[in-house]
């Protein structure tokens, strides 16, 4: 068949070179959506689970300190709130040793018998602490727990 000047040349076919690009093409929009849905979903689990608490000793000594009262504050150094804290961690986890036995009888959360132990820690240790400074550190570490999300309301 011959054509004539006027006529419509026929479609070209497609080449190998232009099928190979277009699966690439198809190939990487599949998988910029497959992306898509995998990080959504994802995003989505992860919306609805609690963050992890983690008690940072520095970060909680320093934001301790800011939230003590200025007399305490004018008494004690940073060194000593990061003391308290970590005598009021010994004496939780030697009393949590026990936890399983029915018989150990120490009450974990009672926050006068935390500040008498830690008292008698400190005058041991030849710190000189008063009553009011263990308190104030002791409430500040609660409003830190709190911040963190590592207590707060019950969830239900």
């Amino acid at each position: 068949m011959h054509l004539s000047s006027g006529a419509v040349s026929p479609a070209h076919p497609l080449t190998v070179g232009s099928v190979i690009w277009l699966f690439a093409a198809v190939a990487v929009v599949l998988v910029v959506l497959i992306g898509f849905f995998a990080v959504g979903r994802e995003t989505g689990v992860l919306e609805h689970q609690a963050r992890p608490a983690v008690f940072d000793v520095e970060e909680a000594v320093g934001f301790i300190a800011d939230s003590l009262p200025d007399a305490v504050a004018g008494r004690i150094t940073m060194d000593d709130v990061r003391w308290v804290l970590r005598a009021d961690v010994d004496r939780l986890e030697a009393a949590t040793v026990d936890a399983d036995n029915a018989a150990a009888d120490i009450d974990i959360v009672d926050q006068d018998a935390a500040v008498a132990a830690i008292l008698a820690r400190a005058d041991a240790d030849g710190r000189n602490l008063a009553d009011e400074d263990v308190v104030a550190v002791l409430d500040a570490r609660l409003d830190y727990l709190g911040a963190i999300g590592a207590i707060g309301p019950e969830v239900a």
